[in-house]
């Protein structure tokens, strides 16, 4: 064995104390969990439920993007991940995740297997497209060789396409980059959503009757094209009211640090220091500087309307 062990991390679990009964991994970094990557999340279920193996799953966290040297934003977190895959059936302790450290990411390919045969697998599930080892120079044919040695069932998914194109966490982003939230929604399977922590604003719009929350995202967190959305907002009591939620700066009031607000409608309470989500179901409009405080509060008034009369919950 290697010393990955010291570089991983398992959800109320310790490696050393596996249980007898034998898991079905899903493999991948799932970082937008959309409908390609359910399809070798729901196989790998089938998979569990007609063996009686484990329902497990292999990502990583919140670093991989940094330790590749890049600065691409990750679309879901590995918290907003982790609230996804128990609500698919994965139980936290089999949710297990990587920490991508320098030596991680120069691993090789062979001692990766080596970390998947200690996890006790029966079957292991990938898409086609799966790639492991340093510079990803081992492949699903590999993976399929080691489970052939190793007795284990390995399945390969097909990838999944539309419009002619690999359905991919890289366009996903690019939709959201450009406010086209509806479309990211159809590729996800489900809302874009943030999870944050309320914290103090400025109380603007508390001054003139529209309050609204002010959310810290983690840094590393994708965030979607400035402009006023249509939202649900979700509270830790399970409780959703509809919302407009505001990304950019303050054009009206001479400021340009970007901020995520939101004013929840029908709602009076205190969410501070509070976790939150909030889903986007729509683009309403860009982030305009208005000539006084009442022409914007007037426009939101007219955003809040058009939020109350949409029929999509």
């Amino acid at each position: 064995m290697t010393d990955y062990f010291t570089e991983t991390r398992v959800y109320c679990v310790s490696l050393k104390q596996q249980a007898s009964k034998k898991r079905v991994l899903a493999l991948g970094f799932f970082d937008s969990v959309h409908i390609g990557h359910r399809k070798i999340i729901d196989f790998s279920m089938k998979i569990a439920s007609d063996f009686e193996l484990i329902p497990s799953i292999y990502t990583f966290d919140n670093d991989f993007f940094r330790a590749l040297g890049t600065d691409e934003k990750l679309v879901f977190t590995l918290a907003e991940r982790s609230a996804i895959l128990t609500g698919l059936g994965f139980r936290p302790e089999n949710i297990i995740v990587g920490t991508p450290s320098e030596e991680v990411i120069k691993m090789s390919g062979e001692s990766f297997l080596d970390f998947i045969a200690s996890l006790n697998v029966g079957a292991v599930v990938c898409g086609a497209d799966f790639k492991f080892g340093a510079g990803g120079n081992m492949g699903a044919e590999d993976l399929k060789n080691w489970g052939k040695v190793n007795e284990t069932a390995v399945f390969v998914m097909p990838l999944m396409t539309e419009w002619n194109r690999k359905i991919s966490s890289r366009d996903i982003r690019e939709y959201l980059e450009t406010g086209e939230v509806r479309i990211a929604e159809h590729f996800l399977g489900r809302r874009y959503f943030m999870r944050g922590v309320v914290e103090h604003g400025r109380g603007v719009g508390k001054s003139f009757g529209l309050p609204t929350v002010n959310i810290s995202v983690d840094s590393r967190k994708l965030i979607p094209a400035e402009g006023v959305y249509d939202t649900r907002v979700r509270l830790a009591d399970g409780a959703v009211y509809r919302g407009v939620t505001n990304i950019g700066a303050r054009p009206t009031f001479g400021e340009d640090k970007k901020a995520i607000e939101t004013h929840i409608l029908d709602f009076n309470g205190d969410l501070y220091g509070k976790t939150l989500s909030i889903e986007f179901a729509d683009r309403i409009r860009g982030i305009f500087k208005f000539d006084s405080k009442e022409e914007l509060r007037a426009q939101i008034l007219q955003d809040i309307e058009r939020v109350r009369s949409d029929t999509d919950d």
